[in-house]
């Protein structure tokens, strides 16, 4: 039996992604935009999914708070809140930036666009400016806290969907609280 520690509301999530310098447009979110000029945050602007950008966009580490009242409140290891499988975290915002350009026969231009712009999400099939959501998938099914299992070191805060993109794992976790599988 595997067991890992107990994952708590502190310290931070392991990010994910790469930032390296890109063109979204043309390049990888397609050709040059025609509408020239664009702005930055066009609709032209071709979204692409959390796991397409992770090769060129970073979402770094990010604080393990609650983004809701989700969170148990009545049982505390160590002193801090453990999370819980289902439990909601503050969104996981980028800080890259990708350049578009657009072009036609009388215009040449250049943007520099914010990559959350370049991501699929929530926000009318944007990834909101704040960042995605993060959710805990609790991996272990044999500790439950009131009814719901409890999350570990290592948990994935997202499942690969549209809603819950994110390719983070839990790294904030109790010092000496251990649970099996």
């Amino acid at each position: 039996m595997t067991t890992q520690s107990v994952a708590t509301y502190n310290g931070s999530c392991t990010g994910h992604g790469t930032s390296l310098p890109s063109i979204h447009h043309p390049g990888f979110g397609g050709g040059t935009l025609s509408n020239c000029p664009h702005s930055p945050l066009d609709a032209n602007i071709v979204p692409k999914t959390v796991d397409e950008m992770d090769p060129t966009t970073w979402w770094p580490p990010e604080r393990q708070l609650p983004d809701s009242s989700t969170q148990v409140t009545n049982v505390v290891i160590n002193g801090k809140i453990p999370i819980l499988d289902g439990d909601e975290l503050i969104p996981h915002s980028t800080p890259t930036i990708h350049t578009t350009k657009s072009a036609n026969e009388d215009c040449t231009n250049t943007e520099q666009t914010p990559a959350y712009h370049c991501v699929v999400g929530t926000a009318a099939g944007r990834e909101p400016s704040t960042g995605h959501k993060r959710k805990a998938f609790a991996s272990s099914k044999s500790v439950r806290i009131n009814g719901k299992y409890v999350a570990r070191i290592g948990d994935p805060l997202g499942n690969g969907t549209t809603e819950y993109p994110c390719k983070s794992v839990i790294a904030g976790s109790s010092a000496n609280v251990y649970i099996g599988i």
